[in-house]
């Protein structure tokens, strides 16, 4: 630390007749020992109050040394901090470029894959038109080929049209006159020889010659 240039800020005594050591107030100037006190009363300098003093005395206290280094020590070191700040400037705006193109290429990458999607969309809008178009074609066909019931004729057939639902007159046969044929004594099952079968091939007796025509009185 070089001394030769400071006097005392009260009664400028140089170093080689002050009364050392020198002593630094918080308002930061500097008194002899001799001075000291009164400075910690009321700065001389700036008329502040109840200024603390530390002794200029080896080793300093570390945040004193940057007001005592040589010219040449402390550029030397803003030079360093200047170079180091730039070196780690450069490498964050490489990295900010770095990213700044993956952003683009994904920009591009999701609007490409939008509208990849939005065509995928009206295309599938369009085939569920198709497919309820052809349901619809489907359903309209079975409903055509499917003949309806008779209860559903005979519901949709109106009551004062003068055509009869009757059951039995769609044959054209009463039901009287057919359970007639099942009260009949004199019908007996038609009785087949048993000596003229035959079986076949599959094991079916089948009669060796067909009955005989039943012929019915022309009605004339």
């Amino acid at each position: 630390m070089d001394m030769n240039a400071l006097i005392c800020n009260k009664c400028f005594a140089p170093t080689y007749r002050a009364k050392l050591p020198y002593h630094i107030t918080q308002c930061g100037h500097i008194f002899c020992q001799g001075c000291v006190q009164q400075a910690e009363k009321q700065c001389p300098q700036c008329q502040r109050i109840g200024c603390i003093s530390l002794p200029l005395e080896e080793p300093l206290p570390q945040k004193l040394i940057p007001y005592f280094q040589p010219i040449g020590e402390t550029l030397e070191t803003l030079m360093k901090m200047e170079s180091f700040r730039s070196n780690e400037l450069k490498i964050l705006l490489q990295r900010f470029n770095e990213l700044d193109k993956k952003y683009e290429l994904l920009k591009t990458y999701y609007w490409q894959q939008r509208r990849v999607y939005k065509e995928l969309m009206e295309k599938n809008m369009i085939l569920k038109e198709k497919i309820k178009d052809y349901e619809k074609l489907l359903l309209s066909e079975k409903q055509r080929k499917t003949p309806r019931p008779m209860f559903q004729i005979m519901q949709e057939t109106p009551s004062d049209s003068g055509v009869s639902m009757n059951p039995s007159n769609i044959s054209g046969y009463s039901m009287d006159s057919s359970m007639e044929i099942f009260k009949t004594p004199n019908i007996t099952p038609m009785s087949f020889d048993l000596r003229k079968q035959y079986r076949n091939a599959d094991g079916f007796r089948i009669p060796g010659r067909r009955p005989p025509k039943t012929r019915f009185p022309d009605q004339s």
